[in-house]
């Protein structure tokens, strides 16, 4: 939850671990931690619309994917 987010954050910040956020990339809130190895783990937070925004029929996805790839089209080789 976006409560939990935060409390991991407040968490990691006091243990001295390098925590960036909170993003917010409109379908979820995500948090980014370092961990010993130096690899990065994110904990992320539904919000508010997540279901419809990863619902092909409602999200346009397709269709932005086509308009996309026809404006960038692949060089011949």
């Amino acid at each position: 939850t976006p409560d939990d987010l935060q409390m991991m954050f407040a968490r990691g910040k006091a243990a001295g671990i390098e925590t960036r956020g909170i993003s917010d990339h409109g379908f979820i809130h995500s948090i980014y931690f370092r961990d010993p190895n130096g690899y990065v783990l994110e904990l992320t937070a539904r919000v508010d619309g997540h279901d419809t925004a990863l619902d092909p029929a409602k999200n346009g996805a397709r269709a932005k994917l086509t308009s996309w790839t026809e404006r960038h089209p692949v060089a011949a080789r």
